[in-house]
């Protein structure tokens, strides 16, 4: 059984070589499904939380296929963010399998303490180390495992090298093992890799954080950290580390400029984003709007913000523009002013693009330019804050948008994705401005 089943190599055998080593194992409910999805699925991505054995779940796995060894070769590699972290965990893993009887018919072939090289009636078996950034792209092993290749522990990765690393695994990674890859960490940010893999229907993906529900106190590993202790580890590292390393929010969504409990709060599931197609309004009122223009490398959005009877603003319409051209932008653009009586729109002129629709005398004259300066930034993003402050910011629920209003950090800096560059959050920004500076007194009833 133990030859077939990872899970049962895990509780029946694996774990005599943690208590022997570590003096304590304690059953955890989250690794047997861990185990199960590892050797159903070829390829999988694991992301959970701090402490609760995601290093100790992929060292165990290469010490089930030295245990199988069913063929005559069979090569692993452990790859970190850094090399001297798979040579740690490797360490760790021959200490355990030098306290097993099971492998004591196994020949070690290497006297590194950081590699593994056995073989036994014939067959042999070799895992080693590697880092992302430094390993040997000519290799070619039969499995590969990825652990925490976004993490590196002396500092936050900036955005420019999360995007070099996601990089690097699709080009160059992904092809190097010949039949299984599994990834296991901790998110760095809202579009980095491990959200490209919940994308790819190739992956098996799971997302284990500390905490399942609040409400129900329910925790990942009651039986080691239940409630109270994650209340109290919390208490002493802080609300932001606790969410970075309990609770698998992204490192840097954490350190945004807005953050995923405020976005999620105003992102209203019960509003609704109202069509700008012809056709007389159906609600008589005055609107804002704000566009972050883009084409190619970046899409352009469109954000339209109405005063309700609180004298809230809520977003009634948001449009991605992906690849438009630019005749067919300023067509919508207008079309949309005319379907939600915008009176001010503003529009990020940085670049100006729109020049030459502006000679022309062909843009609404609702639409008003903006150069976009670094104090000019701040102030746009300090209208939004004064709104979450106030508590007059409702938006619409969409996933791209609250994805994308995470990607600005404090600096009001974004990382380049598939699905933007923060352009919803300046199209917001600019909305916000030109509702602060208006005067209609019409309002939406909703």
């Amino acid at each position: 059984m133990c030859h077939r089943d990872f899970v049962a190599f895990f509780f029946l055998i694996f774990r005599e070589a943690i208590e022997a080593i570590d003096g304590v194992f304690v059953p955890a409910r989250h690794l047997i499904e861990w185990g199960y999805r590892l050797q159903d699925n070829n390829r999988t991505a694991t992301v959970s939380a701090r402490f609760h054995l995601k290093s100790t779940a992929a060292i165990a796995y290469i010490a089930w296929q030295l245990y199988k060894l069913d063929r005559r070769y069979s090569e692993w590699e452990l790859m970190c963010y850094k090399a001297d972290l798979g040579e740690y965990h490797l360490k760790r893993l021959k200490r355990y399998i030098g306290a097993l009887p099971v492998f004591a018919e196994y020949k070690e072939l290497t006297d590194a303490t950081s590699r593994l090289h056995y073989a036994k009636e014939g067959m042999e078996f070799v895992a080693m180390p590697s880092g992302i950034l430094s390993f040997n792209r000519g290799r070619h092993p039969d499995g590969l495992i990825c652990d925490d290749i976004l993490r590196d522990p002396t500092t936050v990765l900036d955005l420019t090298q999360l995007k070099k690393i996601e990089s690097i695994f699709f080009e160059d990674v992904e092809p190097m093992p010949k039949e299984q890859l599994h990834v296991f960490g901790t998110p760095q940010h809202q579009a980095d890799l491990f959200h490209s893999l919940s994308k790819k229907a190739a992956y098996n993906t799971g997302l284990y954080p500390a905490i399942s529900d609040f409400g129900r106190h329910q925790t990942l590993w009651p039986q080691k950290y239940d409630y109270d202790w994650l209340m109290a580890y919390k208490q002493r590292v802080g609300d932001k580390a606790f969410n970075k390393e309990m609770m698998c929010r992204p490192v840097h969504s954490e350190e945004g400029f807005l953050n995923q409990e405020t976005i999620e709060r105003i992102s209203l599931s019960r509003l609704r984003n109202y069509s700008a197609g012809k056709g007389k309004p159906k609600l008589k009122a005055a609107s804002y709007a704000g566009f972050d223009i883009g084409k190619k490398t970046h899409p352009s959005h469109l954000c339209v913000l109405a005063i309700d009877r609180a004298k809230r603003l809520v977003q009634i319409h948001s449009k991605w523009m992906d690849g438009w051209d630019y005749v067919d932008q300023v067509a919508y653009i207008d079309q949309a002013i005319k379907q939600f009586g915008v009176c001010r729109l503003y529009y990020d002129d940085t670049r100006a693009e729109f020049e030459s629709f502006n000679e022309a005398g062909s843009l609404p004259a609702e639409m008003q330019p903006l150069v976009f300066t670094a104090r000019d930034k701040f102030a746009l993003a300090g209208g939004i804050d004064r709104l979450l402050t106030q508590q007059k910011l409702w938006l619409l629920r969409d996933e791209r948008q609250m994805a994308q209003l995470l990607n600005v950090d404090n600096e009001l800096k974004s990382v380049e994705t598939a699905e933007g560059h923060a352009d919803c959050f300046w199209s917001l920004a600019l909305a916000v401005k030109a509702a602060e500076e208006g005067s209609a007194q019409l309002i939406w009833d909703f």
